[in-house]
């Protein structure tokens, strides 16, 4: 028999799947034409699309906080239960803000994308946005498949993304060979902005691999180290 705490449970679940859905197509839809030769790039009509989107977002959230916490004070979960509830809690926070990031990677790249210099850096950028949505697919699919392993290769792989910001930096700078002139320097801090917002998508992600292993395990590795 299927109680109102069960029901209750298993809306919340069904939006926190939506709404994780909903994030991932807009990571796609970022990085979509970043992959696609002979494509205008992100358009005035998929920028609008996005910003719908992460409007969506915003309220599945704050809906998702309210029952969550109507949840627990009316029912009063089991341990296992609630632990999966704060896990949600969690990670519903986290993905609202790497949709943020995603809005402003897409915003960034629709004003600079007509730069020639743009295209010297685009292969990179596209590969790091590629890693940092993988580890968003990873630690989401960690917290559904009950998978603590999977979990934990997310939250390595954020070093990785770390290192592979660093290295597209420093070779955007090179390959400019960044003199006074105003438009390289811009360009330069564009850059930085779209590879800043998209390391911080990928700590979004180990925040959320991090919440699935305290689900899934009742362990909190935050801030500990994995070895």
């Amino acid at each position: 028999m299927t109680t109102n705490k069960d029901k209750s449970i298993k809306e919340i679940y069904q939006l926190f799947e939506s709404t994780s859905n909903l994030v991932l197509n807009q990571l796609d839809r970022v990085m979509k034409p970043l992959k696609e030769e002979g494509t205008e790039g992100i358009s005035a009509n998929r920028l609008e699309k996005l910003a719908k989107n992460e409007r969506k977002i915003d309220e599945n959230e704050l809906k998702l906080d309210s029952m969550i916490v109507q949840t627990i004070v009316l029912y009063k979960p089991v341990a296992s239960d609630l632990r999966r509830l704060f896990a949600v809690y969690r990670m519903i926070n986290n993905l609202e803000r790497i949709g943020d990031l995603t809005l402003k990677v897409a915003n960034v790249i629709y004003k600079i994308q007509g730069d020639p210099f743009f295209m010297t850096v685009n292969p990179k950028l596209r590969t790091m946005l590629r890693q940092a949505t993988k580890m968003v697919q990873s630690s989401l699919l960690s917290f559904v498949n009950k998978d603590v392993d999977l979990a934990l290769a997310t939250i390595k792989k954020d070093k990785e993304l770390d290192q592979l910001n660093r290295s597209l930096l420093k070779d955007a700078i090179k390959n400019l060979n960044i003199s006074a002139e105003t438009s390289e320097l811009l360009f330069i801090t564009d850059i930085r902005s779209i590879l800043s917002s998209i390391e911080r998508i990928g700590d979004h992600a180990t925040n959320i691999a991090e919440a699935a292993v305290y689900a899934l395990s009742g362990s909190n590795i935050k801030h500990q180290d994995l070895s």
